[in-house]
């Protein structure tokens, strides 16, 4: 049976520490890479939109962001899949999406049928972590599949 595994790349160190341990197993295994950057989806609430528009406020502003961070994801992406083809391993697919995190890393997980996903702690204590709602503890509840979190 071919193993997918998923990895969310952000571009952190944490982020990097994670892709190479997946790549690592992946190639003794012989599974296939994911990897994936969630360009976080923040809407503009719907009154702040309203107001905007009653107002004639232009929404270049909003998207001016998104695009900036989709750019800014393309390129992790690039780099994350160059960083695993440099090593010889050539099983390996990237794309970029957007909402949130946790969300979509599992649907996607869920959609491809992987069998791990692998991501880059961000550091906080678990309590902090657990206040925050940081996306490794959504994922440890949330995911379909075994999680591995490396700090």
């Amino acid at each position: 049976m071919n193993e997918k595994y998923l990895v969310a790349v952000d571009g952190s160190e944490h982020g990097w520490k994670a892709l190479d341990l997946a790549a690592k197993l992946a190639g003794a295994s012989d599974a296939e890479l994911i990897l994936l950057h969630v360009v976080p989806h923040e809407p503009m609430p719907d009154g702040l939109a309203q107001f905007a528009k009653a107002e004639g406020l232009s929404m270049a502003e909003e998207r001016g962001r998104y695009h900036e961070g989709r750019r800014i994801g393309d390129q992790i992406v690039r780099q994350a899949e160059a960083r695993v083809r440099k090593s010889g391993f050539e099983r390996v697919s990237s794309r970029v999406e957007e909402g949130s995190p946790a969300d979509r890393i599992v649907a996607v997980a869920e959609g491809d049928g992987t069998d791990m996903i692998f991501l880059g702690s961000r550091g906080l204590s678990d309590l902090k972590g657990l206040l925050m709602g940081s996306v490794s503890h959504k994922l440890m509840h949330l995911a379909p599949c075994t999680c591995v979190v490396v700090k």
